[in-house]
């Protein structure tokens, strides 16, 4: 209650005092602009603006008046009216460059990057006051380098050097263009400059939290993974943590082959490929990228391409039981080839790694059928079938039998052999090869 009592005396102060300067001959509108910056700080800037006029309205060239007026047109949302009265202001007054600041914000606002350059650059060139003409100068670095007009940054950034070569900012963006330039050894060294100089210890952990994530990501991009996590464990602050989370996914190979995958997945093989060598330039020893690599190779009807990057990938691979996984899909592609000894030769490394495996067995069967060696895929049958409890399964071991004994001309074998095939899905085509063998089937 006592508040509003104030104001309401405060604001009867000014309007006698307002009353006061109108009586007067040629009288000012300071009275007026004060009542309105009270009206401003009120947040009632609709009330604020038409005090404003009135104050204009005496003193037509009073630059401050302009700004202070438009200052709340930009918070109502009245941009084009707030536009035209910082230009008055910066006609009435060519060095007062918070006019020209203030209209580079307003059209920064609205993402005009043309003309917040423009307004910035004439703030700085008429700024007398070095601490912020540095300051305006190093606002157009920042922005003309995400524009990637590094030239024009770099113009600029001198500009500020001259001025202050000690201003961390200064130090700071020296890094920065030469990071734009993709200068990461000369950007690390003006970092890790900045981070030694004797100002550095005055600034805020979020500040210091800056320079050590651009100094970590120098790091990382020269492939200095160790040195870029020092760094970055000094960044630990804030908005730093996702962005150095963010960097060190991607120094992950897995990141890379993720990213590969869904590629592959969409039959996009080119994007494909392209991921998978960054995750193999991470880590040449990735099983995975090569196993993909194959993959790709299949869809694309390259079956030499794929044997060679299954090869390479049990080359790598460590665990016994993912290599012998791997020799298995590496000799069904030789069987494919019609490459039967390479299939034995994958298939006996696999079985030496899981001898207990009798799917690795029969593969073995059936690569030495479809070399001619029909003797010595029965005797690796004779045991699968002995020791098969599955009634399907052991039809399919003995179908395979039947044939390889056909072939060997043990005719009694291979009737014995189909017989035991009369199971399931096998039972047809074992009916018909039996009645090839008794006479039975058409001719």
């Amino acid at each position: 209650m006592k508040v509003h009592k104030f104001q309401t005396v405060f604001l009867l102060f000014f309007i006698v005092l307002i009353n006061f300067s109108y009586a007067q001959p040629g009288g000012s509108g300071r009275s007026i602009y004060l009542v309105a910056e009270e009206m401003r700080k009120q947040n009632r800037c609709n009330d604020a603006i038409q005090k404003y006029e009135e104050a204009i309205k005496l003193e037509p060239t009073n630059y401050k008046y302009y700004f202070q007026k438009g200052l709340c047109e930009q918070k109502e949302k009245k941009l084009d009216d707030a536009k035209a009265s910082f230009q008055k202001s910066i006609d009435n007054n060519k060095e007062y460059t918070p006019a020209y600041a203030q209209m580079a914000k307003l059209f920064k606002d609205v993402k005009d990057i043309d003309n917040t350059i423009y307004y910035y650059e004439l703030a700085a060139a008429n700024e007398k006051i070095t601490g912020r003409k540095v300051q305006y100068e190093l606002i157009l670095v920042n922005l003309l380098l995400k524009q990637n007009k590094n030239f024009e940054a770099k113009k600029h950034w001198e500009e500020a050097q001259k001025i202050d070569p000690g201003n961390m900012k200064v130090l700071y963006y020296a890094g920065e263009i030469k990071s734009a330039e993709e200068n990461w050894a000369a950007a690390k060294d003006d970092y890790l400059g900045a981070t030694e100089s004797p100002n550095f210890t005055s600034l805020s952990p979020a500040e210091k939290a800056q320079y050590y994530y651009a100094l970590g990501l120098s790091y990382y991009k020269l492939n200095d993974i160790d040195n870029a996590k020092k760094a970055w464990a000094k960044a630990n602050y804030g908005p730093f943590q996702q962005l150095i989370n963010q960097q060190l996914m991607k120094s992950n190979n897995v990141y890379y082959y993720k990213i590969a995958a869904s590629y592959y997945l969409s039959d996009e093989f080119d994007d494909a490929e392209e991921n998978l060598q960054k995750s193999l330039e991470i880590q040449p020893n990735f099983t995975g990228a090569y196993v993909l690599r194959g993959k790709i190779a299949r869809k694309k009807n390259d079956l030499r391409g794929a044997i060679e990057n299954f090869q390479k990938a049990i080359e790598v691979e460590k665990d016994a039981t993912a290599k012998a996984k791997l020799y298995n899909l590496l000799a069904q592609m030789q069987i494919q080839n019609n490459d039967y000894y390479g299939a034995l030769a994958s298939l006996n490394e696999a079985i030496t790694a899981i001898p207990t495996n009798k799917n690795l067995v029969y593969m073995k069967a059936k690569a030495l059928y479809e070399s001619g060696r029909y003797a010595d895929a029965i005797k690796e049958l004779e045991d699968l079938i002995t020791s098969a409890t599955d009634n399907k399964v052991k039809a399919k071991f003995a179908f395979l039998m039947g044939k390889a004994a056909k072939k060997n001309g043990d005719i009694e074998m291979a009737k014995k052999s189909f017989q035991t095939a009369m199971f399931g899905p096998y039972k047809p085509s074992a009916r018909i090869e039996l009645d090839k063998l008794t006479g039975k089937a058409e001719n």
